[in-house]
């Protein structure tokens, strides 16, 4: 999954607050919204991470472009399977562009 394919390419990272007996519930609802997602145009790619205290979730998701966000998210079909995550918990999105990476030494 590369985040940085072309200049107008935007990340969404969501932090999710949930119940941790519901946690698996979340990541379960975020996979199904996903999978309508990923086949939406300017999707690059996704990752989702489950807090080791039960409690937190982040998404993190990949498009060519802020455009291509917005129709995904108008998307009936997403809007529908997105509206599950906010009825188990509590999102925190932040839309973002690249401004550095960091990688390992080449060897």
């Amino acid at each position: 999954m590369s985040p940085h394919r072309g200049p107008a390419a935007v990340t969404m990272v969501v932090r999710f607050s949930v119940d941790p007996d519901r946690q698996d519930d979340l990541i379960a609802a975020l996979d199904a919204t996903g999978a309508v997602m990923r086949r939406r145009p300017g999707f690059l790619g996704s990752a989702c991470y489950a807090g080791t205290d039960g409690a937190h979730v982040v998404n993190i998701s990949h498009w060519a472009s802020q455009a291509d966000l917005e129709a995904a998210r108008a998307d009936p079909a997403g809007t529908v399977l997105a509206q599950r995550m906010f009825d188990i918990a509590t999102p925190d999105p932040v839309h973002c562009v690249l401004r550095s990476t960091l990688e390992p030494p080449a060897a």
